[in-house]
Order: C-alpha cells, then structure tokens, then sequence
C-alpha cells in the first residue's frame, strides 16, 4: 500500500481571495485598498466604506503577517527631504486651521501632506504684524526656501505681502487672491452649483433661492450668482448680504416661498427659522462626506494637495516670479446626499 496520494481532480479548489480581487471589484488601484485597512491613512471616508463592504462580501481579510514586514522595510527607508517649503498664513485663518476641523484645517493637512508626498518638508509662517516682507524676505532666504504657498485671506480686500516675488515660486490656494497672477489651485464653484441645479431639476424642484456671503461671492468672482441666473432663475431670489445673522431673511423666505434653499455656506441651515426650513435644504460647502446636510462636498484638502503639486512643477522648471501664463487648476467636488433635501417627484408625475 503506497502511502504517496495524490489530490482528487474532482474537488473543487477553493478560489484564495487577494488584495487584487478588491481593487479590480471596488475600480480602485491595489494601493487604495492597502490605504482602506489602515486607519491612521488619507482616504475619502465614502471610499474606505465601499472598499471595506466589498472586502467583507468577498471574504478578504489583510494578511496581517505581509503588512507587519511591508512596515517593517518601509520603516528603514528613511526620507530623503529635497527641499522646504513656506506656507503663508493669515492669523484668522491660521487660528481655525490649528482647531484641527473645517476648511483652513483642511488646507493645512493638505498642504501637510502634498508636501510629504513629494519628499518636502514645509514650515507655515503666520503673517502677524512683526512679519513684514522684509522680515519674511530675510526668513526665506536664511532657510533657502524658493516655493511659497499663499493661503486664502479672511475677506475679498486683503491684498498678498509686498515680496521679491521675482526670487520666488508662488502657487495660490483658493479664489481670494487675484494678485499677483500665480498659478491656483482652487475648487470649479462654477461646476459646483451646476451640479447642485442639475440635481435639484432632475428630482422636481423648480423653485431655488439662493443664499450669498457678499464677501465670498466677491472672492468667487460671482460664479455662483451667474450659474444661478444662467440657469433661468430670477435675481430675485438671491438674498446677498454682508451678515448672514441680520433680520429680514424669514420675511424674505416667506415672500419668495422656494420649494429648496441653496446656501453658499453650511451654517446657513442654523441662521434659518425651523419654520422657514419646511423646503429643501442644499450647501455648496459642505464640510464633512458625513455631515447631515445635503449638497456640495469640495475636497479642501485634495485642493491643498494641488496646489503643492503646482508648485513642484514650478520649482522643477525653475519658474520664478509671475509666470507669463498661469495656470487655474479646477478640483472636482463631490455630492453628499445627507438629510436635509426631502425626496420629491417631479411635476410631471404628479396628479
């Protein structure tokens, strides 16, 4: 009797599944996946949920074994930083960017990160009154710093540090800044109502207002005012102001009666009566993938992350200065569906 067997060709082998299997199901790269299982990594919050729901249904699990010797050789890699960078801050903006939530706290991260990614470090200076462009010019040049981020102002008619821009390369983060003319990276807020429009039409709504920060629209270059009318909706349903809070807006609501509300600012939904709120609710800034109101997601930090990459062209090409043909780089947004926009059919299916 032998005691050498060999495998029965009529049992079915059962299928091992891997980390490709994942990716190629959830149409994602292989290292997106690797990023979903790891909490501490950077990853959209609605991509990590679909991911981890696809992995489950196929019964993946990360073999724990390969991602302790794959952190272990990572660990021994030590970066090799080619370059520093500076972040220009306005104090108002740089007191909400430490809070660790919300936009500004967002373009730090970003900043944060598009600079690790590319092997830079990056110091952020707060332009207090101590911090003239002198004192900055000198700071720079001590730290042999060459690529500079202007950060948003906290309004429309704050103007950029006088610098030796000629000695420098200078990307622009957000719409604020119109001068000088550097390249930007900032989100497409025309595309972003669009979308919101398009969203709204294609579930029935057909009676929008809009609600408008006087001094962001200025920012804006009024992208949201001329995609609202383009779209056929009458001036008289946009409600500017320079203070959201000031009286007028309920009776304003009430004389209008849209059957949604679209707010260029989260916060909005707070400021209006509960019972101006019987209609739909959107914002066109969204601050969380998780937050409960409806509307625009913009992706601050990706925006961030963009700006960086800009500049890292810039330097590359030894670009300093205003270069003669900037470029406006458009990050994409994201629809969040929350729970502030009540399903509605359209007209036509209504009796």
């Amino acid at each position: 009797m032998s005691l050498s067997s060999k495998p029965d060709s009529n049992v079915p082998r059962q299928r091992t599944i891997s980390l490709r299997h994942v990716a190629e199901a959830a149409g994602v790269s292989r290292m997106t996946v690797s990023r979903a299982f790891k909490q501490e990594a950077s990853i959209n919050p609605a991509v990590r949920k679909k991911i981890l729901k696809i992995a489950k249904e196929l019964g993946y699990t990360p073999d724990t074994m390969v991602s302790e010797l794959m952190t272990s050789f990572a660990s021994r890699r030590s970066i090799s930083y080619q370059e520093t960078f500076a972040a220009l801050w306005w104090p108002e903006r740089w007191e909400k960017a430490e809070t660790g939530r919300g936009f500004d706290a967002d373009i730090y991260q970003g900043l944060n990160e598009g600079a690790q990614l590319h092997g830079r470090a990056i110091d952020h200076l707060v332009l207090t009154p101590e911090m003239t462009p002198r004192v900055i010019m000198r700071m720079l040049l001590a730290r042999n710093i060459q690529g500079v981020i202007l950060t948003p102002p906290p309004s429309a008619g704050i103007k950029a540090p006088e610098l030796e821009w000629d000695q420098l390369c200078t990307v622009i983060v957000g719409s604020s800044l119109r001068e000088p003319k550097f390249h930007r990276a900032q989100p497409g807020h025309y595309i972003a109502i669009v979308q919101a429009l398009e969203t709204l039409q294609a579930r029935g709504y057909t009676r929008p207002c809009l609600l408008l920060r006087s001094d962001l629209e200025e920012r804006m270059l009024h992208a949201y005012t001329a995609a609202f009318l383009a779209w056929g909706n009458p001036k008289e349903h946009i409600w500017s102001t320079d203070n959201p809070a000031s009286t007028g807006l309920s009776h304003w609501i009430k004389r209008t009666k849209p059957d949604v509300i679209i707010a260029d600012w989260e916060d909005w939904f707070q400021l209006i009566k509960p019972e101006d709120r019987a209609c739909g609710f959107i914002s066109l800034a969204v601050r969380d993938p998780q937050s409960p109101i409806s509307g625009i997601y913009e992706n601050s930090i990706r925006m961030a992350k963009c700006a960086i990459d800009l500049l890292i062209r810039s330097r590359l090409t030894h670009e300093l200065g205003q270069p003669s043909e900037p470029l406006l780089l458009l990050t994409s947004n994201t629809w969040i569906e929350g729970q502030s926009l009540p399903s509605r059919k359209p007209e036509s299916s209504l009796s």
